[in-house]
């Protein structure tokens, strides 16, 4: 393998010192236009690249910025990165993604990494398996910004972009009461999640706000896949009293909802209606298309690359605390609108 040219290899081809090419390429003053106009043309000739650990060892700063996510290959966690990635790269930095897979020991190892490698930040969503924060307060001990968003949890105290999770359920189930639906089940996930309290939260109020019973047998946790919602939702169907609705926490559980009332039958609306959270790819193009709630995932993502540089740049107001709370939207189609 051929190696990588050096700053000592352009300053040979130059005549030149290597302070001087150094200084060239960093656009120093005392540097003449003529030898930094040189300098940069031999150093694409010679197709130089700057050496990332160099730098971060002489700038104290890696100029990159990890992101901890549950699902790479989910729709809203690609958009919340692309908004990440719109900042981060107007400033100068490098985003690198890692996933979870919805483990909390990978969650870890992921974070350890990324603090091994000196990222100058980090922005996280917790897995649905994580209840222990030992790795994430370590984070903060090592004095590495970090922001949370989406699943959060209230033991740490660091600055979170999150939807407006109560909200959103609320006006979800709502829909779904003015639809005429007055047995509305909920699909929801493990009880430590935050994310799942806030919508259960949600989801109560509005039961109570329109005088509906809040009936615990139609209440279900499952593992958040397809699958499981799938077979969730037929413990559902076959009860005395079913639902004529569902609610699910996220579409992954909606879809497997929708899929399950199928197999059995049922037709969607008319007998049992569905509305799922988060506006996935697949939520458009179900047969029917899936009610949903759009959590504005893009906006999302430049809000909490925001924070996290007003962090790292040292910025005012930067040591404060802050929850920037994301207005979710609901999306009516075919599956709940009767």
């Amino acid at each position: 393998m051929k190696k990588a040219a050096t700053i000592k290899d352009i300053a040979k081809a130059l005549g030149v010192s290597v302070s001087t090419v150094s200084r060239a390429l960093q656009d120093k003053p005392e540097i003449s236009e003529e030898t930094k106009y040189l300098v940069r043309e031999t150093a694409k000739k010679m197709k130089y690249r700057p050496n990332s650990m160099a730098v971060a060892l002489k700038t104290q700063k890696s100029y990159s910025i990890g992101v901890v996510v549950p699902q790479i290959v989910s729709a809203f966690y690609a958009s919340v990165v692309k908004g990440i990635e719109q900042v981060a790269q107007g400033l100068g930095y490098q985003v690198f993604v890692s996933s979870s897979n919805e483990d909390m020991s990978k969650e870890q190892k992921n974070v350890y990494g990324f603090i091994d490698h000196r990222v100058d930040g980090m922005i996280v969503s917790l897995s649905k398996a994580t209840d222990k924060f030992d790795h994430i307060h370590y984070i903060k001990e090592n004095n590495v910004p970090l922001v949370l968003f989406d699943r959060t949890s209230k033991e740490i105290n660091v600055p979170k972009v999150v939807a407006n999770d109560a909200d959103a359920a609320y006006l979800a189930v709502s829909h779904l009461i003015d639809k005429g639906c007055k047995r509305i089940a909920l699909l929801t996930g493990p009880e430590h999640m935050l994310t799942g309290r806030n919508r259960y939260r949600g989801y109560k109020a509005a039961l109570a706000n329109h005088d509906l019973a809040d009936d615990p047998k139609l209440l279900v946790r499952c593992n958040l896949t397809v699958e499981d919602a799938r077979e969730a939702t037929r413990r559902l169907l076959d009860m005395d009293n079913p639902p004529d609705a569902i609610f699910g926490i996220n579409d992954e559980v909606a879809i497997g909802a929708l899929f399950a009332i199928k197999e059995l039958g049922l037709k969607i609306p008319q007998e049992i209606a569905v509305v799922g959270f988060s506006n996935s790819n697949r939520s458009r193009y179900m047969e029917p298309s899936l009610s949903t709630m759009d959590q504005n995932p893009e906006k999302i993502g430049v809000l909490a690359a925001k924070l996290l540089f007003e962090q790292i740049e040292g910025k005012p107001g930067y040591g404060e605390t802050k929850e920037i709370i994301v207005p979710a939207t609901l999306i009516v189609r075919s599956s709940s609108n009767k």
